[in-house]
């Protein structure tokens, strides 16, 4: 059986090849959070050099849409796309999800600073989860530092969140619920010993199927199966909104 090749190469070097981790200053750090990331020129260098700049291409799936979330009207720019490689005999190999981005006011103003730059955030957003569901980047985190990949201390850190749903039950005990912070959006676990102190502390606040615009707590951000995930730790000193 003809294996199949992409630009030339058996499929599984290509694999090796896109998602080989990325040179310590190919590492960018966000500002606000401090989290590691890969920009998009650096993903798109990565396609090009690997695959051809023939060879891959990536599109929107629907247009790029806005939502107003919660009683207060947030709002935020929800983008579906996909990415596709092709192999030598033409054939895609596509993978497809959906990024967001905050569409940002000032303060004390009902005008958007740039629902364009909202747009263009959520369409990269997109860009970036779609590569990261080839395996690119998962490793740029790794070059940041000389722990082992894995291995490195979670740190706790204030964040604040708009709450996107509500709280939905977990098999086994606590609860999670999609949240957005940073213009990204992620998914929130508060795990049974920390749900059953917030039930005690605040009561109906805190309850399945319930609801709140926005929470600013102490917790940690992880990865997992290459998807960004927050867990709650605790209040801070601001609490829940």
């Amino acid at each position: 059986m003809k294996e199949r090749t992409v630009n030339g190469m058996p499929i599984r070097e290509v694999w090796e090849k896109l998602q080989a981790e990325f040179p310590s200053d190919a590492v960018k750090k966000h500002p606000s959070t401090g989290m590691a990331y890969i920009p998009v020129e650096k993903i798109e260098e990565r396609l090009n050099n690997v695959v051809g700049m023939g060879n891959w291409d990536f599109e929107l799936i629907a247009p790029v849409q806005v939502y107003s979330f919660g009683s207060d009207g947030f709002e935020s720019c929800i983008a579906s796309g996909k990415l596709s490689i092709y192999d030598d005999e033409r054939v895609p190999i596509v993978r497809s999800t959906s990024g967001a981005a905050d569409v940002i006011y000032p303060k004390e103003s009902t005008r958007p600073t740039s629902v364009a730059n909202s747009v263009d955030s959520a369409v990269q957003d997109v860009f970036k989860r779609c590569a990261k569901r080839f395996g690119i980047g998962m490793k740029g985190k790794a070059s940041t530092g000389s722990r082992q990949p894995g291995r490195e201390p979670q740190k706790e850190v204030v964040v604040k969140v708009t709450v996107m749903e509500p709280f939905k039950a977990l098999p086994k005990g606590g609860v999670k619920a999609k949240v957005c912070c940073d213009g990204e959006t992620l998914e929130l676990f508060i795990w049974k010993k920390q749900w059953d102190d917030l039930q005690k502390a605040y009561g109906e606040k805190f309850q399945i199927g319930q609801k709140l615009n926005e929470m600013t707590f102490r917790g940690i951000r992880k990865e997992y199966r290459g998807s960004m995930q927050l867990e709650f730790v605790s209040f801070d000193k601001k609490g829940a909104a």
